[in-house]
């Protein structure tokens, strides 16, 4: 059955920072302000550059405490967010969990991003009728919507991803989310069309499953594509520019959705790149500069990481 899709409304998600060259000069004042103009000039031809190569949204997560449905807002004013984004287990996105805290953040005045995991067992049409399910309760709230949380990933109990595997049955884990997003993307047009359409979300060592699911066509309906950009030993935050070109080849802008420091002492996880809070903002500043299709950072709390 065909659905009907709703006239598509144009999407901020993340262009540019337009800056107007044109400054008037009183005729009467020229000879005495003509150096201090002609500087002007220059700064704003040199760093217009600059200003657009800087992230448009700056995301804060404080995923426990607004499961809790704890208002955060205090926690993302002193992250310098304009955007919360919260992860919704399959367990907790049922029970409306969290809804009380994204109502708080609506109202602020913050951007909501919510990403909604699936079981890595159920098929496309069961993660279809989930989102069918759960997304009413959230919709009125939703700037962006993500479709599913690191899936290439499992987890030791049912919660979360579950136990089970994306891939298998011949499919790798991006072929295996491309035929979930197929089957998934007609009810965020249906049910939530004001909100960004957000591609990916895998773990910082399997941006590879974002393009596999671009191989063979582009998905339908894809407004962003979302990296997670931890500093990781292996691809992350260190692959992000290609990352970032990649996304740009699809004209679509690159979101970090989830990424932090790890500043656990004394000894941090295997997987990850030790940081304290100077080399953390200096390695995303590097990587921000070198990546003008980045369209959003921030900093997932994460305390024992």
């Amino acid at each position: 059955m065909e659905v009907q899709r709703p006239a598509r409304a144009k999407l901020d998600v993340g262009a540019g920072v337009t800056v107007n060259h044109h400054i008037p000069i009183p005729r009467t004042h020229f000879r005495a302000g003509a150096s201090a103009l002609l500087l002007a000039l220059i700064a704003l031809i040199v760093l217009a550059p600059v200003a657009s190569a800087q992230p448009a949204f700056i995301f804060a997560s404080n995923e426990a405490e607004c499961v809790a449905n704890r208002n955060v807002n205090a926690f993302l004013w002193q992250s310098h967010a304009n955007v919360m984004r919260l992860i919704l287990s399959p367990q907790d996105a049922q029970a409306s969990a969290g809804r009380a805290c994204i109502s708080d953040a609506h109202a602020a005045g913050f951007k909501v991003y919510v990403s909604f995991q699936f079981n890595n067992r159920w098929t496309p049409r069961q993660v279809a009728a989930y989102f069918r399910r759960v997304l009413p309760h959230y919709a009125p709230f939703l700037w962006a919507v993500g479709v599913g949380n690191e899936q290439d990933l499992r987890s030791p109990t049912s919660y979360g991803q579950g136990t089970g595997s994306l891939s298998g049955h011949g499919r790798t884990a991006g072929q295996a989310y491309r035929a979930i997003w197929n089957a998934v993307e007609p009810a965020l047009v249906k049910l939530a069309p004001h909100a960004i359409r957000v591609y990916g979300e895998f773990s910082p060592w399997s941006f590879a499953a974002t393009k596999q699911g671009f191989a063979s066509s582009r998905p339908p309906g894809v407004q962003a594509i979302a990296a997670h950009c931890y500093h990781t030993v292996i691809g992350g935050l260190k692959q992000v520019p290609q990352d970032a070109a990649w996304a740009g080849s699809k004209r679509l802008p690159l979101w970090c959705s989830e990424m932090g420091p790890a500043l656990a002492r004394p000894r941090p996880r295997f997987w990850v790149v030790p940081d304290t809070w100077g080399s953390w903002n200096a390695i995303v500043r590097k990587i921000t500069s070198e990546s003008p299709n980045l369209r959003m950072t921030g900093c997932y709390y994460y305390p024992t990481l």
